[in-house]
């Protein structure tokens, strides 16, 4: 390259792509609330007033209805990853029940803070063949991405005694399962318990079993 060449002109690139990306944000951002208000019955055109685009615009981002829930359910799913990362990262010097317990409340408060994204979504999945469309792979790619971190937590309960470790491999299976019912019952219901109403039993469960004292 002499003096004179015209270097690559990666800025206005990434800029772009960088307003592209917080274009779609705004957009799954504003197909959540219309979602939340209006169920079933929200459309694309609804969506794209609340963003104040025209509905073509909102075509260039999302094809259909189901690949902009399929994006919102990816987004919410990486979102709390970043919440339990984070949670984890926070409580490191605090025992295992400890960080157990700040670990299973950040999923129940950030399935409580998208009730109602995640209760239309479930009622999606129940009325179509969801694994024919991904739903099921991101179902399983989530529950690894907790597995793996409730593996690496289950090792601190080992250390310190709280947990057996012949059952260790079982540990995340558990307690994924448990917090699923837990959440899946009050999608179902329509209506979200106190997240301390629903760990406490869980935590007993899981760490004293279930017969009585």
């Amino acid at each position: 390259m002499n003096a004179r060449s015209t270097p690559p002109r990666t800025k206005p690139q990434s800029m772009r792509m960088r307003m592209k990306e917080e274009a779609r944000a705004a957009i799954l951002d504003a197909a959540e609330q219309v979602l939340a208000e209006q169920g079933q019955a929200a459309r694309m055109d609804d969506i794209a007033a609340r963003v104040g685009v025209s509905v073509g615009t909102l075509y260039n981002y999302f094809e259909d209805r189901q690949q902009l829930l399929a994006a919102l359910r990816d987004v919410r799913g990486r979102e709390l990853l970043a919440l339990l990362d984070a949670e984890l990262e926070r409580s490191l010097q605090a025992p295992y029940r400890a960080r157990l317990h700040g670990f299973l409340r950040c999923i129940l408060e950030h399935s409580q803070t998208h009730f109602r994204l995640f209760s239309l979504l479930l009622e999606d999945s129940l009325r179509r063949d969801a694994s024919r469309e991904g739903d099921l792979d991101r179902h399983l790619e989530m529950w690894r991405e907790a597995t793996l971190r409730l593996e690496h937590l289950g090792k601190q309960g080992i250390r310190e005694g709280a947990l057996r470790p012949e059952d260790a491999a079982h540990y995340p299976a558990l307690l994924l399962d448990m917090m699923q019912g837990l959440v899946v019952r009050q999608l179902l219901a329509k209506q979200p318990a106190p997240a301390d109403e629903l760990l406490a039993p869980l935590l007993r469960c899981f760490l004293e079993g279930a017969a009585p004292r």
